[in-house]
């Protein structure tokens, strides 16, 4: 049987390793937000996942309201990374998020966070004919 002091030590080594990792994901964010607001304005979102993985979206848009780029970091663990989201650049933003809204609900719930990206970039425009749908 396990003494007190191995069950301590395994337990402070965890919580040092997350630690760890959460700070490294931290750096991750910080360095996306940097590299994407050098091509535009930024807007932020994310959903996390009750039982399954959430995502952290960062999108990029010049003064427009064209993308111009984006990254999302999918995951549950202190492993995951920013990748490329391809297939949402060279859209406006108003036009994106109308394609989100006319989806059912359910799949609104997994956009979430990309439509709390675009509703910032909206705001942060203030573009005409980008109101709340």
């Amino acid at each position: 049987m396990m003494d007190m002091y191995t069950i301590f030590g395994i337990f402070f080594l965890l919580v040092l390793m997350q630690l760890i990792g959460m700070r490294l994901q931290v750096r991750a964010y910080h360095k996306a937000i940097r590299r994407l607001h050098r091509q535009g304005n930024v807007g932020i979102g994310g959903r996390r996942g009750k039982l399954g993985p959430g995502y952290v979206i960062i999108i990029a848009c010049d003064n427009e309201g064209m993308i111009v780029d984006s990254e999302i970091m999918k995951g549950m663990t202190i492993f995951s990374h920013f990748k490329k989201e391809k297939d949402i650049v060279g859209k406006h933003i108003s036009q994106l998020k109308q394609e989100y809204m006319n989806l059912s609900k359910s799949k609104q719930k997994f956009y979430k966070g990309y439509i709390q990206a675009l509703d910032a970039l909206e705001q942060r425009l203030e573009l005409p004919g980008c109101q709340e749908v």
